[in-house]
């Protein structure tokens, strides 16, 4: 092994040397926060700037497989004030007799002229339940939390009984149903609808 002295530095291959960071001819170095890696793909500039040149949560990021943008809130999150309301107003309450009428019609108009297969069932039991939330919620019903829950079964001259319990305020909470049945299939769908402040 060699020592390192004047004469070995000079003839090492100058090619292979890494380049220095500090300029030369008195320009100013690139380090602290002046200095900054290029992407490997592509340079671009900041997407956005903010006060005094610092940078806001908004970036475009260059990957592999193309360009995604990643926002984030700039601020804190708003918390609202809490109302104290206990109870819905009058045309907010939840009415289980005009949602099993919605819910009737839903599922005639999805389940007429269907036959039962397994696999179809299960991704349209999934699909009604999805319907059926959507439209009790576009009825109004702001401050309800709601579980749909649907079931679609074969007719096979069989016996069924459902059942179910829940533990809530009989005043302000409440569940709504509706059964189909026709050719070879049947099916139960359920709403259930608890008041949250």
């Amino acid at each position: 092994m060699s020592r390192l002295t004047v004469e070995n530095s000079a003839s090492d291959d100058k090619s292979q040397k890494r380049m220095s960071i500090m300029m030369k001819d008195g320009e100013a170095p690139l380090s602290g926060p002046n200095i900054r890696r290029t992407s490997r793909l592509e340079p671009r500039p900041s997407v956005q700037m903010g006060l005094s040149n610092r940078r806001m949560s908004q970036a475009s990021r260059t990957s592999v497989s193309g360009t995604s943008i990643g926002t984030r809130p700039i601020g804190l999150p708003v918390k609202l004030q809490n109302t104290y309301r206990i109870e819905p107003n009058p045309s907010e309450k939840f009415e289980p007799a005009a949602v099993s009428k919605m819910m009737k019609g839903v599922m005639e108009s999805y389940l007429d002229g269907e036959k039962y297969d397994p696999k179809l069932c299960r991704n349209l039991a999934q699909n009604l339940s999805d319907v059926i939330k959507t439209r009790v919620k576009d009825m109004g019903y702001p401050r309800y939390k709601l579980i749909c829950t649907v079931t679609i079964g074969q007719k096979t001259n069989q016996g069924m009984q459902m059942a179910s319990r829940c533990l809530w305020n009989k005043d302000l909470d409440s569940f709504a149903e509706a059964r189909y049945s026709k050719d070879e299939l049947y099916a139960v769908a359920v709403v259930y609808a608890t008041y949250y402040d």
